[in-house]
């Protein structure tokens, strides 16, 4: 694959990240398949509109830490970062599924396994450090997080 060009959401893996961190959603472009194409980016840019997966390391409640993304949605000069995916043993492990740490744990072969905290591998923006953000423990938590999210986006649209 030559990386000028996109590729789906669902076929992104971590060597992709590696190479760059930042990937942005391509619904505007007319050779994209559908809504999740991704195309990469040098950085991620200030101020503007649109929806980004970002490379990031994962801490577990054990304290190890793993490669991941991060879904940064940018509304002008507020950013949303929800936790995407974690890479264990070559595969993709929904961060925020109901089974995130039964996975992790098989894949690991380790116990506590549980994600708690992520980190962005780039800055958004000009911000001087890199985002970073826990993980709820209990699962309404973060079903009651991303509901408020998601009214803060219905407000920011309105704005």
């Amino acid at each position: 694959m030559d990386d000028a060009e996109s590729v789906s959401a669902s076929l992104l893996t971590q060597a992709h990240l590696q190479r760059h961190p930042v990937w942005h959603f391509n619904t505007e472009h007319e050779d994209a398949a559908d809504e999740s194409q991704l195309t990469p980016l040098p950085s991620l840019p200030p101020d503007t509109w649109g929806s980004f997966i970002v490379s990031a390391t994962f801490t577990l409640e054990n304290g190890s830490e793993l490669p991941g993304a991060v879904q940064v949605d940018s509304l002008g000069k507020k950013h949303v970062c929800t936790p995407a995916f974690i890479w264990a043993g070559g595969k993709g492990v929904e961060a925020l599924g109901h089974d995130t740490e039964l996975r992790l744990g098989r894949l690991t072969k380790a116990s506590g396994t549980r994600p708690r905290a992520w980190q962005l591998a780039v800055t958004v923006g000009d911000e001087p450090s890199r985002r970073r953000g826990r993980i709820a423990r209990f699962r309404w938590m973060q079903a009651f997080g991303l509901v408020l999210r998601l009214v803060a986006l219905r407000f920011q649209r309105r704005g």
